[in-house]
């Protein structure tokens, strides 16, 4: 096989976040202290930029009482909510120990489940909420955005992080606002319907959806009055929050994308094609023509230069060798041996691809002059490492200097601070052995070759 041939089969494994069995080991508790209130949902934007920027308001309901409440709703199918586990408290009441008053079934503190219906595709979607435990009034919004099943199954920031103790504990003056749909639909606007991923609504709509509709109602149903929030992806929607940077620079403070392939167009739609084709749908309905307009618009990696007036954005990528999550000594597999086999063979192949993606996209971006003392620009680039949530927590740690500096300006000290007690903390609960027993896999060097080559070619500029 040829190495144009190799890029085409590997790149195809991009960008999917898989649901990798070494994923499901991390049990993070979601109970945080404090208590949430419930504000009903209003249509101003209040962030201090006009009514006119958001086209339709959605509808951002009062969170659920109950865990029998929201599932009396019936809005969304109870076997792709496991992420409800998370937000209220066990059934069989293991867990009231904690706190005397509270009750099986009932939502945790400041932990919020909620419908907001989007008029752009007509569906209600849930909403989890993690409620600043502090200052709420003046509490920035962070949004994140899960990988390629969009948190419908076990791959989410609830269950394979500890997102909630770092952003409701550790730093505590922030709210979080995590969509729980939008499975393989590169949180884009749709070309064409597809009849499953639709869901009954309109076509997809899901960028008019976050970025008109969504904050304006959402951070005032939260109750705050800061203007300032960040968007966090990984994977699949690791490009998807560079294109948001590049469209709407500057209505983020801050960017995260991790692990990501910013080029999608044209030949590099093969490594789209994968996630979709898990979705039953085509890259033809969601951005038509892979050589098209829309699908250029959509390529991060085609405009990277319109990043200039974007600031404090965070890009990360691991070589694909294995590292200290994914070695049966490390964190996440807690001795099940077995365990490495899928980063070894999927999750490496796929980051490798990934690290090319954000090789080239430094290039592009270096050469527009859109660097860390510019625009606070930051990459991370780490020696090992492959393509699964073990790496995103770090991300989610080492990225919050960047992103901290959009929401809380000039407060680069305490950033620091939290970031290093919140892996202190982590490492603390959760010791392993780390680096230590790694086992690099060095035939990943020849398809990072391959696909940079590929990739050159149709871009017209070699990855560092």
């Amino acid at each position: 096989m040829n190495k144009r041939a190799i890029a085409r089969v590997t790149a195809a494994a991009v960008a999917t976040a898989l649901p990798l069995s070494v994923i499901s080991v991390l049990g993070t508790g979601a109970a945080v202290a404090g208590e949430a209130l419930t504000t009903a949902a209003q249509s101003e934007t209040g962030d201090g930029r006009p009514a006119s920027d958001f086209r339709d308001a959605a509808t951002v309901n009062d969170p659920f009482p109950t865990r029998a409440a929201a599932e009396q709703r019936n809005y969304v199918e109870e076997s792709k909510a496991a992420w409800r586990d998370y937000v209220y408290q066990a059934e069989d009441g293991s867990n009231e120990a904690e706190q005397a008053t509270w009750k099986a079934g009932d939502r945790y503190k400041r932990m919020e489940e909620r419908l907001v219906h989007s008029e752009a595709m007509n569906r209600d979607i849930p909403i989890v909420t993690i409620r600043a435990r502090d200052d709420h009034a003046n509490a920035p919004t962070i949004y994140l955005l899960n990988g390629a099943d969009g948190g419908e199954g076990a791959a989410n920031w609830l269950r394979q992080t500890n997102a909630v103790d770092f952003y409701g504990n550790q730093i505590g003056n922030v709210n979080v606002v995590i969509p729980m749909e939008g499975a393989f639909s590169y949180y884009t606007d749709w070309e064409q319907p597809n009849a499953t991923l639709d869901k009954g609504g309109k076509k997809q709509a899901w960028e008019t959806f976050l970025v008109q509709e969504l904050p304006g109602p959402m951070e005032s149903a939260l109750g705050t009055s800061n203007p300032n929030r960040s968007i966090i992806g990984m994977s699949m929607t690791g490009s998807t929050t560079l294109v948001y940077g590049e469209k709407y620079s500057g209505f983020y403070d801050s960017i995260g994308a991790y692990s990501g392939c910013a080029a999608t167009s044209g030949e590099a739609a093969r490594t789209v094609d994968i996630v979709l084709d898990r979705g039953n749908a085509t890259y033809e309905q969601m951005w038509g023509d892979r050589n098209g307009a829309v699908a250029l618009e959509n390529d991060a990696l085609a405009n990277a230069a319109d990043l200039k007036d974007q600031h404090n954005v965070y890009v990360s990528s691991s070589t694909g060798l294995m590292g200290e999550h994914d070695v049966p000594s490390g964190d996440r597999l807690n001795g099940f041996l077995p365990g490495s086999i899928t980063p070894a063979v999927e999750g490496g192949a796929i980051e490798a691809v990934t690290n090319v993606c954000t090789h080239m996209l430094k290039s592009k971006t270096d050469a527009a002059g859109i660097t860390r003392e510019s625009n606070n620009l930051v990459y991370n680039f780490r020696n090992t490492g492959t393509h699964q949530w073990g790496y995103w927590q770090d991300d989610m740690f080492d990225s919050w200097p960047t992103i901290s500096e959009g929401l809380f300006p000039g407060n680069g000290a305490e950033a620091v601070r939290q970031r290093d007690a919140g892996k202190a903390d982590y490492l603390q609960k959760n010791p392993g052995m780390g680096a230590r027993g790694s086992t690099p896999v060095s035939s990943l060097i020849p398809l990072q070759e391959s696909v940079s080559d590929a990739l050159a070619e149709q871009y017209g500029e070699a990855a560092e």
